[in-house]
């Protein structure tokens, strides 16, 4: 079994019990064969940190009874997964309030009121019936769920916390070296990644997850290198 804290790259895939419909997946030919398929979408196994809480209570009991290497498919109940449907998140509200948003309601549209996300159910004259359970509330799901690797050392585990953050990185573009008697952590990127406008709160993030799951690291380090060529290349 998985500890809490470990760091796995996992393949799943996840679907509706009763119907077979794909919910989610991190391999592209199964979302090609449901037509899930979304273009520009990064299909890739997912670095999951055992325990933490990312994914439904199924999801992280299966990951946490999983050895490296096993394919497990599992059945999670509602209660493991989305909770069951609650009928009072089902309101009734005047179609004003949609109006003073600029919104027009319609049947099956995603709506947000007061901070809470819902789905348009029926419109009938002046009221508009607005579902805020999820979607998946009250729903058995299919939980197809694979540990292509379990990342034990702390460089490799840097290097995996960071790609997490960092979508369509590859593992081995990542360039990490750790001092331990510093605690120190240095961490290159790929060149590619200065142009994002979130690439400094990435970097924020993918820290507090090397010092929140990474044992002796103090510091972390993130390096931008350039060289002369590509400077001067540039004028």
């Amino acid at each position: 079994m998985l500890a809490k804290n470990q760091i796995a790259v996992v393949e799943y895939s996840i679907y509706v019990k009763d119907t077979g419909e794909l919910v989610d997946t991190t391999s592209e030919v199964e979302a090609k064969l449901n037509r899930k398929y979304v273009e520009g979408a990064i299909y890739e196994p997912e670095v999951v940190v055992v325990g933490e809480g990312r994914f439904f209570q199924g999801f992280e009991e299966a990951l946490a009874s999983c050895r490296e290497g096993e394919e497990v498919e599992v059945e999670v109940p509602p209660e493991k997964a989305f909770g069951p449907r609650d009928p009072s998140r089902i309101r009734t509200l005047p179609r004003r309030i949609f109006e003073r948003q600029n919104v027009k309601p319609e049947v099956g549209k995603e709506v947000r009121i007061d901070g809470e996300l819902g789905r348009i159910l029926a419109i009938d004259g002046g009221r508009v019936v607005v579902d805020f359970n999820h979607p998946l509330a009250g729903k058995a799901l299919k939980l197809k769920l694979k540990v292509v690797k379990i990342v034990n050392d702390p460089t490799e585990a840097i290097r995996y916390l960071v790609k997490r953050r960092l979508r369509g990185v590859k593992p081995e573009e990542i360039v990490v070296r750790v001092d331990a008697a510093s605690g120190q952590a240095i961490v290159e990127i790929p060149k590619r990644f200065r142009v994002s406008s979130e690439i400094q709160y990435l970097k924020s993030l993918a820290a507090y997850d090397i010092f929140k799951y990474v044992e002796g690291v103090n510091e972390v380090v993130f390096i931008d290198r350039f060289t002369r060529d590509e400077v001067e290349g540039g004028k």
